[in-house]
């Protein structure tokens, strides 16, 4: 996939909430509405039409700005975990072909689902954006430099 191809689906953001830390996803376009969290009611407006760019390249998090921003599969971690430890389950009476399907399913979902860009600094997850060829995959070293918070040994 290169970084000209377009993405097919809507742009938008998913973030936690300020106060009560609910998921809060917000559609991003002209017109879009201001998002509010479920679990407390704060609105949340739309970036501005300028922070989004005509190639649908994202260089920076539209949520907090921070410029360190990172591609990962848009699938649930959890779905993947579950469909392996069923395929496990599985595996006994099935003398290990349910492995054997689980990674199958795995191998179509990984080239048949796009990516999200994730920023380092608040954990936003951008979809319907394209994939910009200056945004890596995920980086510890990256991430502990942005993440100062104090660590106990």
């Amino acid at each position: 996939m290169t970084g000209k191809r377009r993405p097919s689906r809507a742009a938008s953001v998913a973030f936690l909430g300020d106060r009560c830390g609910a998921e809060v996803v917000q559609a991003l376009g002209p017109g879009a509405p201001p998002a509010s969290c479920r679990g407390c009611g704060l609105t949340f407006a739309a970036p501005a039409e300028e922070a989004l760019s005509g190639s649908r390249l994202l260089s920076r998090c539209l949520r907090c700005g921070l410029d360190r921003l990172y591609l990962q599969k848009d699938f649930s971690k959890k779905a993947g975990l579950w469909v392996f430890i069923v395929a496990a389950v599985l595996s006994v009476p099935t003398w290990g072909l349910s492995l054997v399907a689980a990674t199958i399913i795995d191998c179509v979902l990984y080239y048949a689902l796009g990516d999200a860009t994730l920023c380092y600094g608040c954990g936003a997850v951008h979809r319907g954006f394209g994939r910009n060829p200056g945004t890596g995959n995920f980086d510890i070293h990256t991430q502990e430099a942005v993440d100062r918070r104090a660590r106990t040994a």
